[in-house]
């Protein structure tokens, strides 16, 4: 359940995300599914800290989602650039590849942390994930339609 839900102000969840950068070096955003839209989480953090676009995942639950993100924000962390176009997937159960999320101001408290309307915009990676046979969600007869796509399915891609 996001932090709003739960009844927080504006000041205790932008507190309770930096709380969490200053212990970690990131913090993770979990915005629940819409009406039309599955859930994502985000990091906050990386850019400011590490130099790095944020991280983006849809179409999990945050329990799901947090060990992913962690886990890449680690590997930033401790030297990886992640680029647009990179496959990950070695130790993992399924493969993600690295997209250009288009509007990141879609990643609210990132910005409000550390971007802002005068500031400049705080780019995001989004890391999409195959399905069980390795189908990307923009290839023909992908089984998972959970996945939102923040940015462009690679060109040739399929």
């Amino acid at each position: 359940m996001c932090l709003k839900c739960q009844g927080l102000t504006d000041a205790e969840v932008r507190a309770h995300y930096l709380d969490l950068i200053e212990e970690h070096g990131w913090a993770i955003c979990n915005v629940g599914p819409g009406p039309v839209s599955p859930p994502m989480a985000y990091t906050i953090g990386m850019t400011r800290f590490h130099g790095h676009p944020e991280l983006l995942i849809s179409g999990l639950d945050p329990s799901d989602a947090a060990p992913v993100l962690n886990d890449l924000a680690a590997e930033v962390r401790d030297g990886h650039a992640f680029v647009v176009g990179d496959v990950i997937g070695a130790g993992r159960p399924h493969p993600y590849r690295v997209i250009e999320v288009w509007s990141p101001r879609r990643l609210v408290w990132a910005q409000e942390i550390y971007g802002g309307p005068n500031r400049r915009v705080i780019p995001a990676f989004q890391f999409v994930w195959a399905d069980h046979d390795g189908r990307w969600p923009w290839q023909r007869h992908a089984r998972d339609p959970h996945q939102q796509l923040f940015g462009r399915a690679p060109s040739g891609s399929g």
